[in-house]
């Protein structure tokens, strides 16, 4: 199916938001044309988007001034509901099927333009999910996006039913789900080198964690597997769900926050060389290189240089994720790919959308190759930012599952290995992660059989 958009003037902003609308969650063809002659004559699905309806059978959006602007500005966000779901950026116009700006609603959410904005950062430097307009509105755990792309769905088949036909599929059928791993920690106690062994034995000493310092002898004395080492384990997960991963690895230098194996190490190498051949791999951006382009150039040439081949996904290590610098940085480095979009202290949809797609450059003003890939949630959010026990974990993670499924979206999951483990409080956790994989996977194959 095509759809024929008319708009008055065309922006790169417009264009951007039409392409998101209608080919990355939508699914089908488009036009874009501010030739009215061309637009009454066509005999195809039309969408009127300007501040008069033109036609009797069209869509017609009523357009505000935000995507006809070309700066940064606050702007003025009263919300209201309509149909039962959040909306903002209202227009009053006769006969419009909507009583708002949607395109401009979904370019504010979709862009982040709310982080381009002056705020106030969280310890980390990052945006906190607390100051975002969906979290102050509570739309933070919905994909709201498509919520509405779908009513406007909805409105194309009222308005064309002959020409649609069958040509909208149902949204569940599109559900997808995609587990994702950083590798912060290979291992627990293995391979820190003379020094930080060291050091770990004092620390242990100094507080009187007698149990971690003998579990800490055990594993480097090989009477113990490394807590850490949950790779096997993941194996089978993959294997028993048939499951393509993709999984991050930190190659930063010892800092802080960056306390990773270091990366020539060679037991290191070896295992991100046998990781390769079962994920797809990606880099972890450390800490320190958030402020050092060329820090995060020498951690992406370390990846290439141990697996051979360029390196397109990345997700930044604790998330720091600042508009537009983190992916312009991105873009210079040939990453087309990144799954960063979320929050770390809660779970949700930080865009609004369960549908990955390209970055749209503000400061710019252009589209960009970058897709993203917004996940939902982490595990770090559930059982540390949230302080959720396993059960009040999962049934938070499968209102979210169920959300994704019935726009059609991807649920994407942010793992750790180390989460795996049986140490440090994470020992229930394994069956967190099972009962969503069942819950996402296996649920979604049942339906899928009864379409």
């Amino acid at each position: 199916m095509h759809l024929l958009i008319y708009t008055p003037a065309t922006t790169p902003r417009i264009a951007y938001v039409w392409e998101l609308i209608v080919k990355y969650v939508l699914r089908c063809d488009f036009s874009l044309t501010d030739d009215l002659r061309v637009y009454r004559q066509a005999d195809i699905c039309k969408i009127n988007y300007s501040n008069q309806r033109l036609l009797e059978q069209e869509v017609f959006l009523p357009s505000g001034n935000l995507l006809l602007q070309t700066d940064i500005r606050p702007q003025p966000i009263q919300l209201f509901y309509h149909q039962e779901l959040p909306a903002f950026f209202q227009q009053t116009a006769p006969g419009a099927d909507l009583p708002f700006d949607l395109p401009a609603l979904v370019f504010y959410l979709v862009s982040r333009y709310e982080e381009y904005l002056p705020f106030t950062p969280d310890a980390h430097g990052r945006f906190p999910a607390e100051q975002s307009l969906a979290f102050r509105h509570g739309f933070l755990q919905q994909p709201l996006v498509n919520e509405w792309i779908l009513r406007l769905q909805v409105l194309i088949q009222e308005k064309f039913p002959d020409l649609v036909a069958s040509d909208f599929r149902l949204p569940a059928s599109d559900f997808q789900f995609q587990s994702t791993y950083d590798l912060d920690l290979a291992w627990a106690y293995r391979h820190k080198g003379a020094w930080r062994s060291v050091g770990a034995y004092a620390r242990d000493l100094w507080n009187l964690d007698v149990r971690n310092l003998l579990r800490r002898w055990r594993v480097q004395t090989n009477q113990a597997a490394d807590p850490f080492f949950t790779f096997d384990y993941l194996q089978t997960l993959h294997h028993r769900y048939h499951l393509q991963s993709v999984l991050f690895v930190l190659l930063g230098d010892y800092g802080a926050f960056d306390k990773n194996t270091p990366p020539d190490h060679p037991a290191f190498r070896q295992l991100l060389m046998q990781l390769q051949k079962k994920y797809q791999l990606g880099i972890h951006p450390s800490y320190r290189s958030d402020e050092s382009m060329a820090q995060l150039q020498k951690e992406v040439r370390r990846l290439e240089e141990i697996t051979g081949e360029p390196v397109v996904r990345s997700r930044q290590h604790f998330l720091k994720l600042q508009f537009p610098q983190t992916y312009q940085r991105l873009l210079e480095l040939s990453i087309l790919a990144d799954y960063s979009l979320g929050y770390a202290s809660q779970i949700g949809f930080r865009a609004s959308i369960a549908t990955a797609y390209p970055w749209y450059d503000l400061a710019r003003a252009e589209t960009t190759p970058l897709l993203l890939h917004p996940f939902q949630v982490m595990d770090v959010a559930l059982k540390e930012y949230l302080k959720l026990n396993p059960t009040e974990a999962v049934a938070a993670v499968q209102v979210l599952i169920e959300r994704t499924r019935a726009v059609g979206g991807t649920f994407y999951t942010l793992w750790h290995n180390s989460s795996f483990s049986e140490v440090h409080g994470w020992g229930e956790w394994r069956w967190v992660y099972e009962t969503i994989l069942e819950l996402a996977v296996r649920k979604n194959k049942l339906k899928n059989a009864d379409l």
